[in-house]
């Protein structure tokens, strides 16, 4: 017996979102046809950076009914191959948190701006975006679910932070404000 997808076509495009101090970024947004109602997901990349593999997620999520945004937050960093860009942003020692989630925030603004959106939003990462996904599921109010796919540094020892990074993202697991899947 074959089962029929209830969405048989969809968008994706390269959209601008505003990010982090009202900076515009790219991001790659993908979505079923349809009026909606959908839900939302936004998907983190990992360290190495904005691949293509992130863009075949989020038309893998609209392929399933989610309209799916992720964000490039290695944006700043200039325009190279993501293996070039990843690895200059790793070399000034990352992107700092606070970018990370007003760029997550802006993002989850932009899916809930939508008319099609229902009030269901997750978050989404792998490593690194697995770290960023439950900083911003800690930090910020909006996401109903969170999936955190072998997060790296969530926790680290105090001598490990940084500026850029100030504290460890286990330290706010009293504010996580939704359910997670954690999977190592």
């Amino acid at each position: 017996m074959y089962q029929t997808d209830q969405y048989e076509g969809m968008l994706a495009e390269t959209v601008s979102v505003q990010g982090h101090n009202r900076d515009i970024i790219n991001a790659y947004y993908a979505r079923p046809l349809g009026a909606g109602p959908i839900p939302g997901m936004v998907i983190i990349h990992h360290a190495p950076g904005w691949d293509e593999w992130y863009r075949e997620c989020a038309r893998r999520f609209a392929h399933h009914g989610y309209a799916t945004i992720s964000p490039n937050l290695y944006f700043r960093e200039g325009h190279a191959s993501p293996e070039d860009v990843g690895a200059k942003a790793r070399a000034a020692g990352g992107v700092p948190d606070e970018q990370v989630l007003g760029d997550l925030e802006g993002s989850l603004k932009f899916l809930r701006s939508l008319p099609y959106v229902s009030s269901k939003v997750g978050v989404f990462g792998t490593c690194s975006g697995g770290r960023n996904g439950f900083l911003a599921a800690c930090r910020l109010k909006g996401f109903d679910a969170l999936v955190e796919c072998w997060g790296g540094n969530v926790v680290v020892k105090p001598e490990d932070l940084n500026p850029k990074r100030p504290v460890a993202p286990i330290d706010y697991t009293k504010d996580l404000s939704c359910p997670m899947l954690g999977l190592r």
